[in-house]
């Protein structure tokens, strides 16, 4: 009964770790993976918990933004502003995040954001990428 309920409980807690490759960094053209091994669990943990994320201001309208898709093409949200140091969820993990709410990407997240995107176009947050989150 032990080993059952070990074996329920595994699938749930292996689905919150990110992959190399799981999540993608996208402008309106391309997408990059996101693989840096090091920065994966950062993320995992800013998704899925344990703590809450931090809230953050809102980002202005006209503000560089990506969004971040897992590969199915799911837009999990947009992470935003020069530093690419705010997120707004688009509906991923409800329990974590409110719709309509910014907030802060942690800063070594932020870091690989730039570094990946670094020479892509970004898009730029106006009123329907807000919607997304309502």
């Amino acid at each position: 009964m032990l080993a059952a309920a070990a074996l329920a409980v595994t699938p749930a807690a292996t689905a919150k770790d990110f992959k190399p490759g799981d999540l993608r960094v996208c402008n309106a053209r391309r997408c990059v993976p996101m693989m840096n091994r090091t920065v994966l669990p950062l993320l995992g943990a800013f998704y899925y918990g344990p703590h809450e994320p931090r809230v953050a201001s809102p980002v202005r309208l006209g503000a560089p933004a990506f969004e971040l898709r897992f590969t199915n093409g799911y837009a999990t949200g947009i992470a935003a502003s020069a530093r690419l140091d705010r997120f707004l969820s688009y509906g991923v993990n409800l329990q974590h995040f409110r719709r309509g709410v910014w907030y802060r990407v942690p800063a070594r997240v932020a870091a690989e954001l730039r570094r990946l995107t670094a020479g892509m176009k970004p898009l730029r947050v106006t009123q329907a990428a807000l919607a997304k989150s309502r």
